[in-house]
This record gives structure tokens, sequence and C-alpha cells, in this order.
């Protein structure tokens, strides 16, 4: 990749990708805090004057990051969602397969969150709020209270509460595994298998008072 400023829109976009994929590679390896701009530089095969053109600074660079994983995640919740109207018994199971995936694809985003995030406030916290938690929440929101209306939830169900609890259920393994791997050997590779898939299912359903259809049933017990 050319180390100067290319002026093709195209090559530009590959490079601001190339910039992108960097921070992502050296967030799986390292905090925030002491990854730096000529890293970063280096990481992507460009000159650190090339983070400072396309997005101000580093925060701007990780901000951007923030964004385009916010629009990936955003997409294939809205294919759970697409389940609603069609196969509504099967959303819970396929939402809990979605969300274990897309966190056990992102690392660097649990390290973004243990070291800053949860750390110390500023515009990644704010910015990792709108773009995750927010996003997420308001799609769960919405497809709770929508398979209660269709009679799969309880309708005692608090669909506000059902939320919060599933979030809670799928986030704090992840946030915590360093924690649990050394009590009870449940790792990474743990948290993205279809043991644990199922396992979260299960809890869920049979809090929740969801009623899969029988073919769902059969694969979660």
């Amino acid at each position: 990749m050319s180390r100067g400023r290319p002026k093709d829109p195209e090559k530009q976009a590959q490079m601001m990708a190339a910039l992108l994929d960097a921070a992502e590679r050296l967030l799986n390896r390292k905090s925030y805090k002491s990854i730096t701009i000529r890293e970063l530089a280096a990481e992507a095969g460009t000159q650190s004057a090339m983070i400072s053109y396309y997005f101000g600074n580093k925060e701007g660079l990780f901000l951007a990051l923030l964004d385009r994983t916010g629009d990936m995640r955003q997409r294939r919740l809205q294919q759970v969602a697409g389940l609603l109207g069609t196969e509504p018994e099967r959303v819970l199971p396929v939402l809990v397969s979605t969300i274990s995936d897309i966190m056990t694809e992102e690392p660097w985003l649990i390290n973004l969150v243990k070291d800053e995030v949860l750390a110390s406030e500023g515009r990644l916290r704010e910015h990792f709020v709108k773009t995750f938690p927010v996003r997420i929440g308001h799609a769960l929101l919405t497809m709770f209270s929508v398979l209660q209306q269709k009679g799969i939830l309880r309708a005692e169900i608090n669909p506000r509460f059902a939320t919060a609890s599933m979030i809670s259920l799928m986030a704090f393994p992840m946030i915590a595994e360093p924690l649990i791997q050394g009590v009870l050997g449940v790792d990474r590779q743990v948290l993205r298998s279809d043991a644990w898939k199922q396992h979260l299912t299960l809890l869920l359903t049979q809090g929740l008072g969801y009623f899969p259809a029988q073919g769902d049933s059969d694969e979660i017990r």
C-alpha cells in the first residue's frame, strides 16, 4: 500500500479501511491507551499523517471503528427481526446465537469496554453507548414487545426488564472472562460454542415463558 495520501476515492476508502482494520487488530493485543499513532500507521502500512487527515486523531479513528461495527451489528439484528413476521417462534434462539457470535467475533470491543467504557467517561464511552447498548437495546425491546403481542412471551413479562436481563446474561461472561475462566474453565472458546448458546437459550426461554416450536424445543434440551 502507498504510504502517501491517495487521490483516487476508491484508494482513499481502502486506506481508511486499512487504518480501521489496524485499530481493530491492535486493540485485540493491547489497551487503547497504550496504542500509539505511529503503531497504527505502521500496522496499516501508511504514514501517521493519514490518521490526522482521515480521522482527526487517534480517538477519531476509534470512534469511526465503533460506527463501522455498529452498522454491521444493526444489519444482523435487522435480519433477525425479519423473522417476527414469518417465524416468530424462532426469534429468541436465533437472537441468542447472533448476539453471541457478535460478541465473540469482536474481542477488541470487549477490551475497549473493560479499558475505557467501564473505567472512565469521555467521547469513546458516550459513542459506545450509542452504537452498541442503545442500538441492541432498542432492537431487543422491539422484538420482545412484538413477541409478547403474539403470545409467545408471557403477558406479565416486562419487555424492558427482559431486555436488560438478556444483555446482562450475554455481556457479563465476556467482560468477566478472566475470572470465570480461572474458576470455572469458561473461556472464549466455550462462550462461542453451541453448548453455551443452547444454555443461554434455555435460561431465557424458561425465564420468559417463551413457547418455541417443537423443533426448536428439541434443539435446546
